[in-house]
């Protein structure tokens, strides 16, 4: 059931382009058609633990998804990559997805999970975010960094980047970022909907967008749940 996305209804895909570097952020409505299925196996047949144990500052619990949900996923999104961010075929090169739940109240927040952040320095790295609640109407967050004005982090930007971040951190305060003061301006909010996917390069600045937790947070039928893929793809033309 959980081998490709088998939609009742074909996915409705919008592209926006976010802030003033204007990166791709694809919106897909009705991913999959598996919701009901995934939440399950997440409830059921997932193994949570805290992500700080796998060195992730995600903040809260990461859970195993399906090798067929994240081969899924793939294929769904390489095609979109190529016409979207590339132009060009790609293949990838490595993929990893897990399902995540957020727990962590904003005073329990670690310094680097108070601030937006990038998955990876790589432009040919990207991820997707699959909202799987049907209750949390949180979503995803994408961010300028006010100093240097950079909205996506490459490796030629990374060494000035942290060293204005560095000379902040001490000021920023314990709350998840939304951009209303701070070292970062909000430059646009994807709201979460269930079996929604945005698919977005893993150098752009993001954060969940967590405005309360569930008093039962770590459970995957009732918490923030999502489904999450990080893809490395390699041009091939």
């Amino acid at each position: 059931m959980l081998s490709a996305p088998i939609a009742v209804t074909p996915p409705s895909i919008i592209l926006r382009h976010v802030g003033r570097e204007r990166e791709p952020v694809v919106v897909i409505d009705r991913a999959t058609g598996q919701r009901d299925a995934l939440v399950e196996f997440a409830a059921t047949r997932s193994r949570f633990a805290p992500a700080a144990e796998v060195g992730s500052f995600y903040p809260g619990l990461l859970g195993a998804a399906p090798t067929a949900y994240v081969d899924a996923m793939v294929r769904l999104i390489l095609p979109l990559i190529e016409q979207h961010f590339t132009g060009a075929p790609v293949r990838p090169a490595r993929a990893r997805g897990n399902f995540s739940l957020v727990t962590l109240p904003p005073d329990a927040l670690g310094a680097e999970q108070r601030v937006p952040h990038v998955d990876s320095a790589d432009r040919l790295q990207f991820a997707t975010v699959h909202f799987l609640s049907s209750t949390n109407g949180d979503g995803t967050r994408f961010f300028r960094h006010r100093a240097t004005g950079f909205e996506t982090i490459d490796a030629d930007r990374l060494p000035r980047y942290q060293a204005a971040l560095d000379a902040e951190m001490p000021a920023v305060r314990a709350a998840y970022a939304d951009g209303s003061d701070g070292p970062f301006e909000v430059i646009d909010t994807v709201d979460a909907a269930p079996d929604r996917l945005i698919l977005y390069r893993a150098a752009l600045l993001h954060s969940g967008a967590i405005t309360a937790l569930p008093a039962d947070a770590a459970d995957p039928r009732r918490g923030r749940l999502t489904g999450n893929l990080f893809l490395q793809c390699r041009v091939t033309a």
